[in-house]
């Protein structure tokens, strides 16, 4: 059946098939059929104003491919007679069936559109106890619950401001009264003032109510640390990194002599086999854990044999 010429607006695909363009109108589609009756052209610009025009070209396409069935069950054939008033309904059933098939695409590809992931919630920590200032051994405490929960829910705790506010909500007695004239100076965004610098708040924190001997105290202790020959070296590890958190900032190499002192014996032996000096911290302590593992693991060799 002659279908006739090519409907404006529409090119070609790559299959043969049509190809509609996102802007195309059903007047413009139409434009080609000289013989719709200017009542019909009337009716058509009626349902665009309706429907307003398409928002995704595939939703074009797709209507489009009810077209041509249409124009048979109306015998729309090209021709230069005019067409006669009662093809008029069977357009307008077109038509509404087209805006039917319009309706359902933008029901089903909304909702992708809209479609969000689900937002990651952190677990819920527990909070701070709150610190007055009164009880020296307790600021540490206090400390470290604030950077645990500053490092579960990063993306809330930033910048260094929001970790200051929320830990000087739990500040009562003397320490609440101490922070209170900074919290009247809340605007200032200079980097080096307190509020925005939270290493400067946790150093004038320990200077006036942590203990006076902490730091001696516990460089006495990392000193006097060993590791027995029994036990794990990772228990050894924990506790070396307990004390270093303690003593202030000493340098790397000082770091390495005090860890490499305190090993058991056993594992001396097998690092002297190691040539060279040993750059960093964290690469000794993956050594020793390296050959503590080997060791246990031969021990309980040994056991299942016996």
């Amino acid at each position: 059946m002659d279908r006739g010429p090519p409907m404006e607006g529409v090119a070609p695909s790559r299959r043969g098939g049509m190809k509609s363009r996102r802007s195309t109108s059903f007047s413009s589609l139409l434009g080609g059929y000289p013989g719709i009756s200017e009542g019909a052209r009337a009716r058509l610009g009626e349902a665009e104003n309706e429907e307003g025009e398409e928002s995704e070209e595939t939703e074009v396409a797709t209507t489009l491919a009810g077209v041509p069935e249409a124009f048979e069950a109306a015998n729309l054939t090209h021709s230069n007679q005019p067409l006669v008033s009662q093809a008029e309904p069977s357009l307008l059933k077109m038509m509404e069936k087209m805006t039917q098939l319009m309706g359902q695409l933008t029901q089903a590809v909304t909702p992708m559109d809209n479609s969000k992931a689900p937002a990651f919630k952190t677990p819920s920590m527990k909070a701070p106890d709150s610190f007055d200032g009164s009880q020296a051994h307790k600021l540490r405490q206090f400390i470290q619950s604030c950077q645990l929960i500053f490092h579960n829910d990063q993306a809330n705790f930033f910048p260094a401001r929001k970790k200051f506010l929320y830990s000087t909500s739990f500040l009562i007695g003397r320490a609440g009264k101490w922070i209170e004239p900074y919290l009247y100076n809340i605007s200032n965004e200079d980097p080096s003032y307190l509020l925005n610098n939270w290493h400067l708040f946790e150093t004038k924190l320990f200077t006036l109510f942590g203990e006076s001997n902490e730091v001696r105290k516990a460089e006495q202790e990392l000193d006097n640390l060993r590791m027995k020959e029994s036990i794990h070296v990772s228990l050894y590890i924990a506790g070396f990194r307990s004390l270093i958190s303690r003593v202030g900032d000493w340098e790397e190499r000082a770091y390495i002599n005090v860890y490499r002192r305190g090993l058991a014996s056993r594992l001396l032996d097998q690092l002297a086999f190691y040539p060279g000096n040993f750059d960093t911290l964290q690469e000794l302590m993956e050594i020793t854990l390296e050959l503590d593992t080997r060791y246990h693991e031969r021990q309980k060799e040994k056991g299942s044999h016996h």
